[in-house]
């Protein structure tokens, strides 16, 4: 299945949604109804390729699943958010899918909401769950972890890494990072990068920039590399006004007041002007090799981000979990075994001249991607990033996410604008959080 798994880690539940009529919808079946063997799935059609992914997975589930049929349901929205409100409209109004497609962020939301039969049970008892969690970083299965209940096995995820222009480094006489690097060396490295190549007294080439629309690559592995996050660990109180988001927040406020950095960018542009060696690094997951390769640009390489006070990684996945309005959870667990089966898994990793956008969840399925030749050299470190490091666990994500995540991006925008200083800029985002981020 090729979906888009930047968007699934960031984009989630909408606070609009009035959820309170769900729970009556639910139904806590555990088992399947008498020799019934279908499912029906919902997922977010936001194009031609997520019908054309599902119906994949659909179809080869079938073939190694004698006698089972598979319908999908393709559930309209602008974005996850109202994806999700859709979905949960179409339960109310007495649709019973077995499963649906959910983003990492949407664990919360479909915990929340007693939407969600948890795994907990099938990873006890089922003789495959064993070798399959065995197969999986346990950052992976934290992530999808609400209270104690496992709400999904993850098939896909993205991490964040330092993407760097090779051709700019050695242009520049600059040493590529090492995996040790500090903020210190980070900054250091990225003014040596910085250039006004045309004369004209302005930097045509800066260090860095990060994506201006979008939390996860943007902010966020600051954040959790200082030591913060934006909620407390139980996601019900904002902690956007700590020490640790402040030097955070300073940190890249700084890269602009000192021309290191141009003021954040669509991701888009930001994918431009690194292919054009506008911009010698930026922060991204797996996802751009889907671009860069394919338009045969290959002078890129990556590294983990620096070393702050501390060093975790921050990641967001994707997964089918099992509805509890679901007539047959057992067949629905077999679908999500599926998912993260080698066969599924092996898309993923891709070929050099069509690569997968995303990390496979299967450890010994991500090792290949290197064996295979998919650049970029160092893709070995997009699963050590989790295997290896400690991982920013919860990522913040309340159920009224897409409030959040656009008032935390226009409290951003306000600061780096410098049109209010850090400290006012997130006590002023801390009091309209206060509201968006509860429990």
């Amino acid at each position: 299945m090729n979906t888009p798994l930047r968007k699934l880690a960031l984009l989630c539940a909408t606070a609009a949604l009035a959820v309170s009529p769900l729970a009556g919808c639910s139904n806590d079946d555990s088992g399947s109804s008498g020799g019934d063997k279908s499912l029906d799935i919902v997922y977010w059609n936001y194009g031609p390729a997520a019908e054309s992914g599902n119906k994949a997975t659909a179809d080869a589930f079938m073939a190694a699943h004698a006698g089972t049929k598979v319908t999908l349901t393709p559930v309209t929205g602008e974005n996850w958010g109202t994806y999700y409100a859709n979905v949960a409209t179409l339960i109310a109004s007495g649709k019973r899918p077995d499963v649906m497609v959910i983003s990492g962020e949407g664990a919360q939301f479909v915990h929340a909401n007693n939407l969600v039969l948890p795994i907990n049970k099938y990873l006890d008892k089922d003789a495959d769950a064993k070798t399959l969690t065995g197969d999986i970083a346990k950052g992976l299965i934290d992530g999808f972890t609400v209270k104690g209940d496992v709400v999904t096995l993850t098939y896909g995820w993205n991490d964040m890494v330092v993407y760097y222009n090779t051709d700019v480094f050695k242009q520049a006489g600059v040493a590529p990072p090492k995996a040790d690097w500090t903020w210190a060396d980070f900054e250091a490295t990225a003014k040596k990068l910085t250039a006004d190549t045309n004369g004209d007294g302005k930097p045509d080439r800066y260090g860095f920039t990060w994506a201006s629309n979008e939390i996860f690559p943007g902010i966020m592995p600051w954040v959790a590399n200082a030591g913060g996050n934006l909620t407390s660990d139980d996601v019900c109180k904002p902690t956007a006004d700590t020490p640790q988001v402040n030097k955070a927040v300073s940190f890249l406020e700084n890269l602009i007041k000192t021309n290191v950095a141009p003021a954040p960018m669509p991701m888009s542009d930001v994918f431009t002007r690194f292919q054009n060696g506008q911009v010698a690094m930026f922060g991204a997951g797996r996802w751009p090799i889907a671009t860069f390769l394919p338009a045969g640009f290959k002078a890129f390489d990556i590294q983990l981000y620096p070393k702050g006070d501390t060093y975790k990684t921050v990641f967001g996945g994707a997964g089918y979990p099992i509805l509890k309005s679901s007539k047959n959870p057992d067949l629905a667990w077999e679908y999500q075994k599926f998912t993260v089966s080698e066969e599924i898994e092996k898309q993923y990793v891709g070929t050099p001249d069509k690569p997968g956008d995303s990390i496979p969840s299967r450890r010994s399925l991500a090792q290949t991607i290197s064996k295979v030749g998919v650049p970029p050299a160092n893709s070995d470190l997009y699963y050590d990033s989790i295997d290896k490091y400690p991982t920013l666990v919860p990522y913040p994500a309340p159920a009224k996410y897409s409030a959040f995540e656009s008032t935390v991006l226009r409290h951003l925008q306000l600061i780096f604008a410098g049109e209010t200083s850090v400290a006012d800029g997130l006590k002023n985002m801390q009091g309209e959080l206060s509201s968006i981020v509860t429990c």
